[in-house]
């Protein structure tokens, strides 16, 4: 069975990572903590985070308010390579009555040639407070984990090279991991549809007894160990067409289909390398 995988475009992050390995020590250092407080006045506020090295954590606070509390390292390999990081690697902080978008640099732009930062980094350790019902969308990519606890908006969550934990959710839209593990509880049964998806890692879900779930399996060397009963379901076949060389080629994939409790969302599970576990909460 093939895996196909789209990880919050964490492909083009894995390559990110993998071009800040192997540091040399940092000779030019500094660190820092600090909180901010914003407010917020929409109904269902959104909070965007997407961080480089380091955790993100997100966690219920005040309603009204989106509270950021901050630690900062950062490291160079002399002073020239410590103020071009000032530049590339700056905290990038909006926001508005709306919510709040935090990120690590410009992930959009060249992190090769001219625009590289060869030897320095940023490590940013994040614990963001929200009104339970936030909309969160948070990632990090390298020496970091990602937990979202308590938070009754919708979610998604992804890492690469770290596991990525969501906690009493209602309802999440993807959790995603590259090089991880990936664990989902649910404060009550879930009712919209959610993407989980990892690779080298294994996937941990869990819903109350009573949950009903329709669930598109897609596994590659895992297996599925469930506690709750379950029943089979038909899934059609996806069929991706592209033209190549002038000819039409088609790729046919099958998931395997499972339903819970007499059915519901559609939660589309995929691993590579890991087992999958669906736990009765």
């Amino acid at each position: 069975m093939n895996t196909r995988l789209n990880l919050l475009s964490l492909a083009g992050a894995c390559a990110l990572a993998t071009g800040f390995a192997g540091k040399a020590m940092a000779d030019v250092e500094t660190r820092d903590a600090w909180t901010e407080t914003f407010a917020v006045t929409a109904a269902e506020p959104t909070l965007e985070i997407r961080n480089i090295w380091g955790d993100v954590r997100v966690l219920p606070g005040k309603d009204g308010e989106i509270t950021l509390s901050i630690s900062e390292h950062r490291s160079a390999r002399n002073q020239e390579m410590y103020e071009r990081s000032l530049e590339v690697l700056k905290l990038n902080i909006a926001a508005d009555a709306n919510g709040v978008d935090v990120r690590v640099g410009d992930q959009g732009r060249r992190w090769h040639g001219h625009d590289r930062c060869d030897d320095c980094q940023v490590t940013y350790q994040f614990e963001v407070r929200v009104p339970a019902n936030t909309r969160v969308y948070a990632s990090t990519v390298v020496d970091g984990e990602v937990e979202v606890s308590d938070i009754g908006g919708l979610i998604s969550a992804g890492n690469v090279n770290g596991p990525v934990r969501v906690v009493n959710a209602a309802n999440c839209e993807s959790v995603e991991s590259v090089n991880g593990e990936v664990s989902v509880s649910f404060a009550n049964p879930p009712a919209s549809d959610c993407r989980i998806e990892t690779v080298n890692g294994d996937i941990r879900v869990q819903v109350p007894e009573s949950s009903g779930l329709d669930v598109s399996m897609d596994l590659f060397n895992g297996q599925l160990r469930t506690e709750l009963p379950v029943d089979p379901l038909s899934l059609a076949p996806r069929v991706e067409h592209k033209q190549k060389g002038g000819r039409n080629v088609y790729s046919i994939e099958q998931a395997a289909g499972i339903r819970l409790a007499g059915g519901g969302p559609m939660f589309s599970i995929a691993s590579m390398n890991g087992d999958v576990r669906i736990e009765k909460k």
